[in-house]
């Protein structure tokens, strides 16, 4: 008897029956979840890292794409034509110049009033050692207006004896002997010092000149120049001309002049006004679909690769950083508080709960 009340005093003693996960069994038990955990966490922040960079590299290399372009070609037909510059220099001869559009004449025609309305300006190049003894006075020719339209606003059978939309005559005055002529024909937009031809008010030999350009010939001379622009327009709406032109010489001779009076024509007209037209566009007009793209590719790494293999929740270890690792956390939840087990009183109250409103009979 006295045993078992031992016994009995043992099992039904203070102890809780929860003791088979008590904390001084498990040592080296306790230290394999820690590590397994540490290890799941560490695979799971290189994991978040990796998704991060390359989400943060596809973003940065989609705002990149911003910058590019793509270029389309097409022919426009333009209704008005700017026409090519060129450069008449020579000695110490002087020039008078007639300029003819559409057969009706262009501003003043003498010096020393600015002869055609401005188109041609006079350029000292005298002090220039490099061309000292071939030119020493220059005239230039040229705008970036549009000066030729088209249907014409002249009819053809009203233009002059030359026939043509712009004609430009010279005549040499009080010349000794008929000397060699320098012409050079370039873009006005363009000049051989890379400025534009209406930007300088003051034309220097520099802007105007170039030995590769310009070409001695005889200054009487008939010259036609059929040109035809091709024009491209940048991401930022600005412009480019460029200019090429086909040249049908006339016969050299004196028939225009005589030794001390000479007269010479530049004959300009467009081959045609269907123009080719380069256009750059960018590749991704506005930022819309940089973020489109961050957010969708967003969802997809976040579904396709974060959720199966880093899992989702804390108490939900399906994920397979934490199959890899075998750390499953619900195994090693501890209870906030021991088990108890019923006693005898506890089972009688619930099921003599009222009984004192029964009737025995």
């Amino acid at each position: 008897m006295f045993g078992r009340g031992k016994t009995e005093d043992k099992n039904l003693g203070g102890k809780p029956a929860y003791d088979g996960d008590s904390r001084p069994a498990t040592t080296s038990r306790s230290r394999s979840p820690y590590c397994r955990r540490m290890l799941t966490v560490a695979l799971q922040v290189a994991l978040a890292l990796a998704l991060l960079a390359y989400l943060i590299v596809n973003t940065v290399v989609d705002v990149a794409r911003l910058g590019m372009f793509y270029t389309t070609v097409s022919t426009e037909l333009i209704p008005s034509l700017p026409v090519p510059a060129f450069t008449l220099c020579s000695d110490e001869v002087d020039y008078n110049f007639q300029c003819t559009l559409y057969g009706s004449p262009v501003g003043p025609n003498s010096p020393p009033a600015t002869p055609c309305g401005g188109l041609i300006r006079f350029v000292d190049v005298s002090n220039r050692s490099d061309w000292n003894g071939i030119m020493s006075k220059c005239w230039a020719f040229g705008s970036t207006n549009s000066m030729l339209s088209t249907p014409p606003p002249v009819p053809q059978k009203n233009w002059t004896a030359f026939h043509s939309p712009l004609v430009i005559q010279y005549s040499l005055v009080n010349a000794s002997t008929l000397s060699l002529m320098s012409f050079g024909l370039w873009n006005p937009f363009n000049t051989p010092s890379g400025k534009s031809f209406n930007t300088t008010k003051r034309l220097t030999a520099d802007e105007i000149l170039d030995p590769y350009v310009q070409t001695p010939m005889d200054a009487c001379k008939e010259r036609v120049y059929t040109f035809y622009w091709n024009k491209h327009v940048f991401l930022n709406g600005t412009e480019r001309w460029d200019v090429n032109w086909r040249t049908e010489f006339g016969v050299s001779s004196n028939a225009l002049g005589t030794n001390t009076s000479a007269v010479g024509v530049v004959h300009l007209k467009p081959g045609t006004f269907l123009v080719p037209v380069t256009r750059d566009l960018p590749l991704f007009p506005s930022v819309l679909p940089v973020l489109t793209t961050f957010f969708v590719l967003l969802a997809a790494l976040y579904t396709c690769c974060w959720l199966p293999m880093a899992g989702r929740g804390k108490y939900r270890p399906w994920g397979w950083i934490q199959s890899a690792t075998g750390y499953t956390p619900h195994k090693y939840i501890r209870p906030a508080m021991p088990t108890l087990r019923p006693t005898v009183d506890d089972i009688m109250r619930v099921y003599l709960y009222d009984s004192e409103k029964c009737e025995i009979n």
